[in-house]
């Protein structure tokens, strides 16, 4: 992390991720930190970038969240659960949401590299997958002009948002908002029910994301930075037994807008 001390090198690093962003939609450091003792890091990379989103859970001052993988995680602490999170991109139920997610690994799973290991896919890729057939080019067509409900079951309401959005319009391609139970739970509010429409586009969507993916270790110091728009992302099924200090442990982290568009 020292060397990000270094104004030119730190100016370098932006670039290197912003370009990484623009064509992929998420940019990978298998070594960027092993000081792993405390948030800074990951809070410098972040500040780098854009202004900080602070989650309403979070410490203003050091707006991180800390993953403490358990088998008693409630259904609203997906990153801590021991299964895959499923394919998605965060807080896709607000109206503004971060640009950036970051995630830095102050521990490695201690099962293996295959555990915990992040799933990335860029939103390019998955909609050019989506369009090798007829069926999913309709799907395309509808997502890209109707809005689709999204929400919570616990949180008491839902919200209509287009799937696929103008997000990337300005690098030549489509953003997405996505997340498969965002839009089941959001169709309950709504419908009552989900419906055979809303099950095809998460179905769809998850497997064209399978598809394409790339998978990536998370190894103790790696960082992953995704754009929430234009890349969707998973995590591998993770241990959530054995001593709590020795289990996968994750800081997150937020940038609420970058300070130069993509």
């Amino acid at each position: 992390m020292t060397r990000l001390r270094n104004n030119t090198i730190r100016m370098e690093w932006v670039l290197r991720v912003r370009d990484n962003l623009r064509t992929y939609g998420y940019y990978y450091e298998p070594e960027f930190s092993a000081e792993t003792d405390d948030a800074e890091p990951i809070l410098t990379a972040a500040r780098l970038l854009g202004t900080l989103f602070v989650p309403s859970s979070a410490n203003p001052s050091q707006p991180i969240i800390r993953t403490q993988p358990s088998p008693a995680a409630p259904q609203w602490r997906p990153f801590d659960r021991r299964a895959s999170i499923r394919w998605h991109n965060d807080f896709s139920t607000r109206v503004g949401r971060p640009e950036l997610s970051l995630s830095w690994i102050r521990r490695e799973d201690p099962a293996g590299l295959n555990n915990g290991a992040w799933w990335v896919a860029s939103t390019t890729a998955v909609l050019a997958q989506l369009c090798q057939t007829h069926k999913g080019r309709r799907l395309v067509a509808d997502l890209s002009a109707r809005a689709e409900p999204f929400g919570y079951r616990d949180a008491g309401g839902w919200r209509a948002f287009r799937v696929i959005t103008g997000a990337g319009r300005r690098l030549g391609h489509n953003g997405l908002r996505f997340y498969g139970p965002a839009l089941e739970q959001g169709a309950w509010h709504r419908f009552g029910r989900i419906p055979p429409h809303t099950r095809e586009i998460v179905a769809r969507v998850e497997e064209a994301a399978d598809s394409v993916r790339e998978v990536l270790p998370a190894m103790t110091g790696a960082l992953l930075i995704v754009h929430n728009s234009l890349s969707l992302h998973d995590r591998a099924e993770q241990s959530v037994t054995g001593p709590q200090e020795r289990r996968r442990q994750a800081f997150l982290c937020f940038v609420k807008q970058l300070y130069h568009p993509l």
